[in-house]
């Protein structure tokens, strides 16, 4: 429930509850003076018209109406008519206007044979209501339960609405210092936007998490060869060396600095926020698409001892891909067949196959495979099935990324070999 209709609910409850107990207090105490307050203004009223009737009386000689009362002492303050027996008005007398409250008494008197009906009404101006006792008891239960309600609506605010902002902005403030928040069951805005707050913070420490195993992947990956640049650095500094082994150790230093900047453009590739914008799409036909692979992979493969096989049902299919971003693809996912292999017989095949609208391009291995519950994790950043590595790389996760921006997608399964096969779907161009 939102607070707006907590609101309107404790409004309403504060009304209902001042009915209530202005009810009680009328029904308990009030009545009995209200009713004794106005019988004493009936009976004073009662003594007013038998005076003005026993002066009619006394002067029923007189046949002007008008006579009678003028002739009459002390009728301030109050309204008299007289009608006849017929309801015919003979006499109007005013000296207040009517008002909210009013007290009425009638008399029949006999004048000449004649019926007479005298009305004197009483009426009560706000500046005497002000002074009957049981107006003033009104007034100030009223005000009792008025300061009544409004220290219950402000405990209830202050436990419903202010303190719960006031944990929050604790909960922010502790954040600070390494405390996390814990959710609520609350279910209206101040519920929303703490829970709202905690995911942000799993957000903000998952991110943090992230950064911290880039960074020491960064650092894993980066050390090892910059170890062998030092080293070799500080053995070409011996002039006793061979100038063929110096030559030689330049070269090991080049192919490490290759392998650092392959890490670093892999970073960079995989903070870029505008890859989807950098790709560059171009016509290529499976036939041709087979042929870069197996000229770029063969002969390392099998220098290696690794048995390369591709095979294709759909030559003539076209497909509409970034080739430099889909040798990327490729080269990392060959290059993680590499190193989990650990057989003898060790082998890389990579098969295209066809359906109405879509590519499917398998790269199976018979490597060690990946356990069937950890599969699906292969492709997020930094994840790694190989228990011996501390920190993992970003290959998979930007294979991933690279693949979905052509709007295709990609999977892994493992395979008969024993392996695992890494599936891509790409659209077939038309």
């Amino acid at each position: 429930m939102n607070l707006k209709k907590k609101l309107s609910i404790i409004v309403l409850l504060c009304f209902t509850l001042n009915m209530l107990l202005l009810f009680g207090y009328y029904e308990l105490v009030l009545y009995d003076k209200i009713e004794e307050s106005l019988n004493t203004m009936q009976i004073e009223l009662r003594n007013d018209v038998n005076y003005i009737s026993s002066q009619i009386k006394r002067l029923q000689g007189t046949d002007n109406i008008k006579d009678w009362i003028n002739n009459i002492d002390n009728i301030d303050s109050i309204n008299i008519s007289i009608e006849r027996g017929d309801n015919t008005l003979l006499y109007e007398y005013k000296t207040y206007e009517k008002s909210l409250l009013n007290v009425t008494f009638t008399d029949l008197i006999n004048i000449k044979d004649n019926v007479y009906m005298i009305k004197v009404e009483r009426p009560l101006q706000i500046s005497k209501i002000r002074n009957i006792p049981f107006i003033k008891d009104i007034v100030v239960a009223e005000v009792v339960i008025g300061v009544f309600i409004l220290i219950f609506i402000l405990i209830i605010i202050y436990y419903k609405i202010v303190n719960p902002i006031m944990y929050l902005q604790k909960d922010i403030e502790n954040y600070k210092f390494g405390i996390k928040p814990i959710k609520t069951n609350r279910c209206d805005e101040i519920g929303w936007l703490k829970n709202n707050f905690v995911e942000l913070t799993e957000k903000l420490d998952e991110e943090k998490k992230n950064q911290n195993r880039i960074i020491a992947s960064i650092s894993h990956d980066i050390k090892t060869p910059l170890t062998s640049i030092m080293g070799y650095s500080e053995m070409i500094k011996n002039k006793n060396i061979p100038q063929e082994r110096k030559n030689r150790y330049m070269e090991i230093i080049y192919s490490k600095s290759q392998n650092i900047k392959e890490l670093i453009d892999e970073f960079d590739i995989y903070l870029g926020s505008n890859l989807e914008s950098s790709i560059k799409k171009k016509p290529i036909s499976v036939k041709e698409l087979s042929k870069i692979i197996d000229e770029e992979y063969r002969d390392e493969l099998t220098q290696l001892c690794i048995e390369f096989d591709i095979k294709s049902n759909c030559d003539e299919s076209i497909l509409n891909i970034d080739m430099s971003k889909m040798r990327r693809v490729f080269g990392n996912i060959i290059g993680n067949s590499i190193k989990n292999m650990k057989k003898d017989y060790k082998k890389i095949e990579i098969n295209f196959n066809n359906d109405k609208e879509n590519i499917l391009i398998s790269i199976a291995d018979n490597g060690c495979g990946v356990d069937d519950d950890k599969i699906d994790k292969i492709f997020e950043a930094l994840y790694t099935s190989d228990k011996s590595r501390n920190v993992a790389g970003l290959g998979l996760s930007i294979c991933k990324s690279i693949v979905e921006c052509h709007g295709g997608k990609i999977y892994a399964k493992n395979n008969f070999y024993g392996g695992l096969t890494i599936v891509i779907v790409l659209k077939r161009n038309n």
